[in-house]
């Protein structure tokens, strides 16, 4: 459920304002109101956790940040100088990019100085000392004599296709001609290991500095720290109005933490404003459940979404369909136990470091647990006919939806349709609930006429998408459909005038009408389950069909057994992925949409240290 949240405003005494902010944030209850976007100070300090985190970041990956962190004791040091370290750590990590290319560098010339063998890179600087140069060219044969004579050319190699011509000429001639010139090595075998060698110990100076460096991780990872709460005390600072002789800071705050704020106020001699949020304002959301709900949390943070503050929460209803829509989609028992036993090795090992288990275990716990049971009942093991033939396995196979058996798809397709209204319906019910409790409480009615047209549609989807004539289109569906966009013309626009609503209605009815198509559509776009399904367990067996046709002698039943693993692994990824892209899209906009969720929250983050 989400928390109601209380607006409220600290005034204190103007001479207090820093240590009002230090309190407050010591408290750390508020969540901020108008913050600046723009505010110097904080940038200056946002410059110079960029520039921490930069220098960090150079030194350890992420994952080992935090072990660097409380692994290397240091003494404190002043800020200026960690900054310092920082930036000396990011000019090293340049040095030591430039040096790579530098050597790069070397090694093509070396490289060069081996395809030029023959030609002495010494005699050719004597030969410029002297006021003439050698210039080298790639020249056709049957062209040679096209270079004047006066050019002295000569060849220094014959290709197949080409000459490698030498021309000695005077410092700064002029040469018209278009042959493609040629650019000998710079340097000679003893110059390019001399750089060979002041690249590497330049190299290994810097590797050293780093290495010297890397001791102030701890220190540059607390400045970071810092750096970030000084952002945060800077952008309060920005929000905080005045007046003459006070200063007032506004925010929100969940409601069992008010009476927390009231009496820190009290103690502190401040004055309180306690309102409720008005309908203009951002405010944050949190979203509370018990522990069992709360399991889904982990999808919310992955896609990134939080229900706004006057919106709902869906969490039950998302965990229930997502992890059927996961079961499906995935739709085989083998890959369930596959992600069963992993989850439970991880449990395992959770448990025995005395941590508790975070919600993304347990959530992978129930869909292994799904998968597992959707598979066994349709008698999908790994997509193997000789697996789902054991006894022991069989038994709890549902003939009319077993993988395989060719007459099981249109059932599946009914369950995926039934699916998908009850999914629909259900939104459609809660928003009945809500707005039941709003005034005018007829328009609500509207709700009414969305479930019996979403109701309705569902007899005409069986009859358009599976077999008219197995599924003819009932007399009372049709008039659940009538009825249902009736409703909605009459109620959907009630304002309190009634015939005024109707008004409204009846001239938005292109509208209503493009709306029942694509509520027709949504109950449709529910097949994607059973599609998806059936390419998981396609895919399978043709693994299955691949490794049986290899297994013969060792090698080939070991080639059997790599394809299997491959083959199952990367079609176990895929289902993983096609879950992500579809399990979630039917809850996210299909069951959303139909709810009116826009999903503009944004996360209670209160000012704290």
């Amino acid at each position: 459920m989400i928390v109601a949240m209380k607006k409220a405003t600290v005034i204190a005494r103007q001479q207090e304002k820093q240590e009002a902010l230090n309190r407050l944030r010591r408290l750390g209850v508020l969540h901020l109101s108008a913050v600046p976007a723009q505010v110097a100070p904080a940038q200056e300090w946002r410059e110079k956790k960029e520039l921490l985190e930069k220098a960090l970041a150079s030194l350890f990956p992420a994952s080992a940040r935090a072990e660097a962190a409380v692994g290397v004791p240091a003494p404190e040091t002043h800020l200026d100088a960690v900054i310092d370290a920082a930036r000396s750590i990011l000019e090293a990590r340049e040095s030591l990019r430039g040096l790579d290319e530098e050597r790069a560098n070397i090694e093509k010339e070396a490289a060069r100085l081996a395809e030029w063998q023959g030609i002495s890179v010494s005699e050719l600087r004597s030969i410029r000392d002297g006021g003439y140069e050698v210039r080298f060219f790639e020249v056709p044969p049957r062209q040679l004599k096209l270079i004047p004579p006066e050019h002295n050319p000569f060849v220094v190699r014959r290709g197949k296709t080409l000459l490698w011509v030498a021309l000695v000429v005077k410092t700064g001639t002029v040469l018209d001609h278009e042959f493609k010139p040629l650019h000998p090595p710079r340097h000679n075998v003893n110059e390019i290991e001399d750089l060979r060698s002041q690249n590497r110990s330049e190299q290994q100076r810097l590797r050293l500095e780093l290495d010297r460096l890397g001791a102030m991780a701890g220190e540059l990872e607390r400045a970071a720290h810092a750096a970030a709460r000084e952002v945060e005390l800077a952008e309060a600072a920005a929000a905080m109005g005045h007046s003459a002789d006070l200063c007032y800071l506004a925010g929100f705050l969940p409601e069992d933490r008010v009476q927390d704020l009231r009496q820190f106020c009290r103690d502190n001699r401040w004055a309180l404003l306690l309102q409720e949020p008005a309908a203009e304002d951002d405010v944050p959301t949190i979203v509370r459940n018990r522990r069992w709900i709360d399991i889904i949390r982990p999808v919310f943070q992955l896609l990134g979404t939080v229900p706004g503050y006057r919106e709902i929460d869906i969490s039950f209803f998302f965990l229930m369909f997502f992890a059927f829509f996961f079961a499906v989609i995935i739709g085989d028992a083998g890959y369930g136990l596959v992600l069963l036993s992993a989850t439970l090795f991880f449990i395992i090992r959770t448990r025995r470091r005395g941590r508790e288990l975070p919600n993304a275990l347990l959530l992978m716990l129930l869909l292994g647990l799904g998968t597992v049971l959707w598979g066994a009942l349709t008698g999908t093991w790994f997509g193997s006919r000789t697996l789902a033939s054991l006894p022991w396995l069989s038994w709890m196979t549902i003939p009319a939806i077993s993988s395989f058996n060719p007459r099981s798809s249109e059932t599946i397709k009914i369950i995926c349709f039934i699916t998908g209204t009850i999914h629909i319906a259900i939104a459609h019910i809660w928003n009945f609930i809500r707005q039941a409790r709003q005034k005018p409480f007829i328009r609500s009615l509207a709700q009414l006429g969305w479930l019996a047209l979403v109701l309705g549609l569902y007899y005409l989807v069986l009859g358009l998408v599976l077999s008219s004539e197995r599924f003819p289109l009932p007399a009372f569906a049709a008039w659940l459909i009538g009825a249902g966009l009736a409703m909605i013309i009459v109620f959907s626009r009630q304002e309190g005038r009634f015939f005024h609503g109707i008004v409204m209605g009846v001239s938005n009815l292109l509208t209503t009408f493009l709306s029942g198509i694509s509520a027709f559509s949504d109950i449709i776009s529910y097949i994607r389950l059973f599609a998806v399904g059936l390419a998981t367990v396609e895919i399978a067996k043709s693994f299955n069909s691949m490794a049986a046709g290899m297994a013969h002698g060792v090698l080939g039943i070991i080639l059997a057994s790599l394809v299997l693993l491959l083959g199952h692994s990367l079609n176990l990824a895929m289902g993983a992925l096609s879950v992500v892209v579809h399990g979630v899209r039917l809850n996210m906009l299909e069951f959303s949409g139909h709810l009116g969720m826009e999903w503009t929250g944004r996360p209670y983050k209160p000012f704290k240290e």
